[in-house]
């Protein structure tokens, strides 16, 4: 007993050692005079309560990089400082939070940045989201004569002469990053965005409906923000193009809507419907290429096309077509807990659909209501309470509510989740034995008997 205790106190006393080394390396860490500096571990700069700058962003050349910076306590104004020493670049900018919500959030042109002139730094170089202000941009280092080479920049926020916040933005390319071009179909409301939320992808566009033409590329948001930038005249080679064939006349986009969505590397451009520059059963192709020329075009042309196909007003049945396509349940329960049914409902039509997802048991419904976009696919959890199922195997079925297609299987409903032993001894007993005694009493007894009459004899024989 006694070396058992030591033992125990032997283990605390390490534990504790352990402990006490691990929370002092971690405060040298926070000191800077200290701490696990490997490979692996992750720098994060010291920032001041209240004031912040990300933690690490990357971005690519030719893009607009956000860089939300955090205001302490009740300070309004703050002086962002973007710079490499190296490649002899220094921005200042002094941003002001009109708002009062902590925040600002800094737009930096990597485009233009040390490429135009001076006095064009605070228009065309650095933004903030409104209704906050920038106060005053300028570059301390000389006008350049190429465009911003990609690198580290270290990023710092002032306050009264001091650095109460730093980190870098990374502008590099990433040459695993492609081009891509899709065609989505919208329905004909006013408001564009909101047709474009409810668009899908497809291959034909009837004349009365939205047609928008969704581009992915990087490299291109700090110069291109409207259709006049996608003429290939003046924008470094790039342009968008709609052509009726793959060679024929293009289409007038002077009336085009465009949607920019640089957070994302894309951009939409939008024709209403009824637009008069289509025609109908005519194919047409949409084509975005960037010239060798761009200075982030990687050394050759790329180009990214699709073709599609508009139709006459009414051609296709403008409704949303939903089915159940897959079904993820348990195959056992506990009765009295919950039943979850992973649904999948595809939607093959052309437009945006609810439906009510029905699970059965029993003569017990359970519904869940789920939305789907057009040609598309979405899945719900749907609980069902297995209190008023009976124990053992029981069917469900799964389905649309007005829908043709039903997917079903089996459950299996347990009172318990124990698993029966094999010893005869400790089988339940029948629930009420002939002499009025309690389910097992009887077996029970005879055990507890014979261990007291063994142990009885033991005894008697240590005496004897």
């Amino acid at each position: 007993m006694a070396r058992g205790h030591t033992f125990a106190c032997l283990c605390l006393l390490a534990v504790a050692v352990v402990a006490t080394a691990g929370v002092a390396g971690t405060a040298a860490a926070a000191d800077g005079t200290g701490g696990d500096t490997g490979s692996d571990s992750v720098w994060t700069p010291a920032q001041d309560e209240g004031w912040s700058v990300p933690n690490g962003t990357d971005e690519q050349p030719g893009d607009v990089v956000r860089i939300p910076v955090g205001l302490a306590g009740n300070e309004t104004t703050a002086t962002v400082v973007i710079e490499n020493e190296s490649l002899d670049y220094r921005l200042v900018v002094r941003v002001a939070d009109e708002n009062r919500d902590g925040v600002v959030v800094l737009r930096w042109n990597t485009y233009h940045a040390g490429f135009v002139g001076g006095d064009a730094v605070a228009n065309r170089t650095v933004a903030v989201d409104q209704p906050d202000r920038v106060l005053d941009a300028r570059r301390t280092t000389p006008q350049r004569e190429t465009r911003l080479a990609e690198g580290r920049y270290a990023v710092s926020v002032r306050h009264d002469g001091s650095v109460v916040a730093e980190d870098v933005v990374v502008v590099e390319s990433d040459p695993l990053r492609r081009s891509s071009i899709t065609v989505l179909e919208g329905p004909p409301l006013s408001d564009v965005s909101a047709a474009f939320a409810r668009s899908g992808i497809s291959g034909t566009i009837e004349r009365d409906e939205w047609l928008f033409v969704l581009v992915e590329r990087q490299s291109i948001h700090g110069y291109v923000d409207d259709v006049d930038d996608l003429t290939g005249n003046g924008t470094d080679g790039v342009s968008f193009r709609i052509t009726r064939g793959s060679d024929g006349p293009a289409v007038d986009l002077s009336n085009a809507t465009f949607l920019h969505l640089p957070e994302y590397d894309e951009f939409v451009v939008g024709i209403p419907p009824n637009a008069t520059v289509f025609e109908p059963d005519t194919s047409y192709v949409a084509r975005f290429v960037v010239n060798r020329s761009n200075p982030y075009a990687g050394g050759g042309d790329v180009a990214s096309a699709t073709e599609f196909r508009v139709l006459p007003a009414g051609a296709q049945p403008d409704r949303a077509v939903l089915e159940v396509v897959d079904v993820e349940a348990p195959d056992t329960v506990i009765e009295g807990r919950d039943a979850t049914f992973a649904v999948s409902v595809v939607n093959s039509g052309e437009r945006e659909g609810t439906a009510t997802v029905v699970v059965s048991m029993e003569d017990t419904n359970v519904t869940r209501e789920v939305t789907v976009g057009p040609r598309s696919q979405g899945t719900v959890e749907v609980a069902f309470d297995t209190s008023p199922l009976t124990e053992g195997t029981t069917r469900w079925d799964v389905s649309i509510a007005g829908g043709a297609r039903t997917v079903s299987g089996e459950l299996e409903v347990r009172l318990t989740n124990d698993t029966i032993q094999e010893d005869p001894t400790l089988v339940p007993g029948p629930r009420r034995t002939q002499d009025g005694g309690q389910p097992g009493f009887g077996a029970l007894a005879a055990l507890v008997g014979l261990c007291i009459g063994i142990g009885g004899r033991v005894l008697a024989g240590r005496r004897g």
